[in-house]
C-alpha cells in the first residue's frame, strides 16, 4: 500500500540527535519541519527548549529524548530530565529502556523504570526505545510485554545510534505480540519510501527518522503520486 506524501509526513518525527550535530543543524530541522510540515521534530535535549520556542505558535510538536541513547542512567535521573522537558514545554517523550536490565532479566526494574518517567510526564505520550537490533527475538518479546503494562503507548524500535537499522521481522515480532494494545512507532536506520510503505502495512504508525532521511523519503512518495 502506498502512502501519500500529505499523510506521511502527519506520520513522521524528523530528528537531528547526533553528537556532532551544531546550532546550524537544529536550524536547518526547523526549516524543514516548516516546509514540509512533518508531525514531531527531535534534538539532544540541549536543544530542546530552542524547538519549543521555534513552534510555539505552530502545531509542529517537539519531542524529548530520555536516557538517550543509552538508556542506561538511574531511573531517578530520567525521571528528573523527563520532568525537566516537560517544563520546558516537550510534547512527546521517547525513552530509551534500560537493555542491560532486559538482558539481565531483571523485568520488575525494567518495568519501573519505564513507570518512573511515565508518571514524571503526566498526560504526555510516552513511547519506550528497545534498540530491537540488540534483542533476541524472545528478548522483543519480553520487551513487549513489560512495556504494556508500563502505561506507554508507543514501543519504538530504535534509537538510530546502533550500527545495523531496524528490519522487517522485528516489527513482525511486535505487531504479533502487541496487537491493537499499543501503537508501533519505527526507527532507527529506516532511510527509504519502499520500508516506510512495508512497515506501515505491518501495523506501524509513527516513524523516526533523520530530517535528511524524511527529506528523501517524502520526495520519493511525491514522485510515486
Amino acid at each position: 500500500m502506498t502512502i501519500k506524501p500529505n499523510d506521511l509526513v502527519k506520520m513522521m518525527d524528523v530528528s537531528v540527535l547526533q553528537a556532532v550535530n551544531t546550532e546550524t543543524d537544529i536550524q536547518f530541522l526547523i526549516e524543514t519541519a516548516r516546509k514540509y510540515h512533518f508531525y514531531c521534530t527531535f534534538a539532544l535535549s540541549c536543544y530542546s527548549a530552542t524547538l519549543v520556542e521555534a513552534f510555539k505558535d505552530e502545531d509542529i510538536l517537539v519531542g524529548a529524548p530520555i536516557g538517550f541513547p543509552s538508556g542506561g542512567e538511574m531511573s531517578e535521573i530520567k525521571a528528573f530530565q523527563a520532568m525537566t522537558l516537560y517544563d520546558v514545554g516537550c510534547d512527546e517523550f521517547d525513552m530509551v529502556m534500560n537493555v542491560g536490565w532486559l538482558k539481565s532479566r531483571q523485568y520488575g526494574r525494567v518495568e519501573n523504570d519505564i513507570k518512573a518517567v511515565y508518571e514524571a510526564i503526566k498526560d504526555r505520550p510516552l513511547k519506550v526505545i528497545v534498540e530491537a537490533i540488540y534483542l533476541t527475538d524472545q528478548e522483543l518479546v519480553d520487551a513487549c510485554k513489560i512495556i504494556m503494562n508500563s502505561g506507554a503507548e508507543f514501543i519504538k524500535t530504535g534509537t538510530g545510534w546502533a550500527s545495523k537499522p531496524t528490519e522487517l521481522r522485528h516489527i513482525e515480532i511486535i505487531a504479533k505480540t502487541v496487537g491493537k494494545k499499543i501503537k508501533i512507532k519505527a526507527a532507527g536506520g529506516i532511510k527509504n519510501y519502499e520500508t516506510v510503505c512495508k512497515m506501515h502495512d505491518m501495523g506501524v504508525v509513527r516513524f523516526g527518522v533523520s530530517v535528511k532521511s524524511g527529506i528523501e523519503i517524502v520526495k520519493e512518495a511525491s514522485s510515486r503520486q
